[in-house]
């Protein structure tokens, strides 16, 4: 009998010993587990107060490349008026002068 209450006794200081063991990974655990947290919050807020920053940012950049691309179509419409109108001008002097040699090379009524 008093062998086996020295392996029970050793036994239950076995189990209480794991049990500090483990309870301490656990703590261990929890710990870090709270750190990492705490690291990802901060990374989380970080890059939710640089999204915020960007949208103002590109808000503030929007009239002005709404201008830009307005001024650049205006830009393209003139461009293509002054094309149609050397064109047209080109033309007429074309024709015009076409009109004049035909008269200075006509023969002369008879």
């Amino acid at each position: 009998m008093a062998g086996e209450l020295h392996e029970l006794s050793v036994a239950i200081g076995e189990l209480q010993a794991e049990m500090r063991i483990l309870s301490q990974t656990v703590r261990d655990n929890q710990e870090t587990s709270t750190r990492e947290h705490r690291e990802v919050h901060n990374i989380v807020v970080a890059m939710s107060e640089s999204v915020r920053n960007i949208a103002a940012d590109v808000a503030e950049m929007k009239p002005l490349t709404e201008d830009y691309r307005e001024k650049r179509a205006e830009a393209r419409g003139a461009a293509r008026f002054l094309n149609a109108a050397y064109a047209l001008g080109g033309g007429s002097v074309a024709v015009g002068i076409g009109k004049l040699v035909e008269w200075f090379s006509a023969r002369p009524h008879p």
